[in-house]
């Protein structure tokens, strides 16, 4: 993997945490007001943190190869997906460790019609699991 990104050219990424002072969950849900006009308009008050995904990332012809590692030092993968539509739809709907990842690059594809991805979180100082929205980092980071 290493070997394949050192013949590419790749792209330094940081996507941080954030903090929901007020508003947890209302950015996104208020947009459900389009099915139910009830539910009042989402806002909220956030703030970035210094802490998040440290990534280098590089395109694959037909691949999404995504290694981690979080802020323990664990390392998860690297795990390839195929760049198919319906590959990365069941990829997402299993709950693993990248499937928001394989949700992001599934939308991306269907969307924009691009190849593959190599993406390597190799430096996490994000906490998993404590209110710092790591998960949306992690769709950020894929996104980008």
């Amino acid at each position: 993997l290493e070997d394949y990104m050192a013949s590419e050219r790749t792209v330094e990424l940081f996507v941080p945490g954030r903090i929901c002072l007020m508003g947890e969950h209302s950015d996104w849900a208020g947009s459900y007001r389009r099915f139910n006009s009830s539910l009042l308009p989402g806002m909220c008050l956030v703030s970035g943190t210094n802490q998040g995904l440290y990534a280098r990332a590089c395109r694959h012809p037909s691949k999404l190869i995504v290694t981690s590692i979080d802020q323990g030092g664990n390392v998860c993968g690297p795990t390839e997906f195929s760049m198919d539509p319906q590959a990365l739809l069941a990829a997402a709907a299993t709950g693993d460790h990248f499937s928001y990842v394989a949700g992001v690059a599934y939308q991306i594809l269907v969307r924009c019609h691009v190849s593959g991805l190599v993406l390597h979180n190799y430096k996490t100082d994000l906490p998993a699991r404590k209110g710092l929205s790591s998960s949306a980092a992690a769709c950020v980071l894929a996104a980008r």
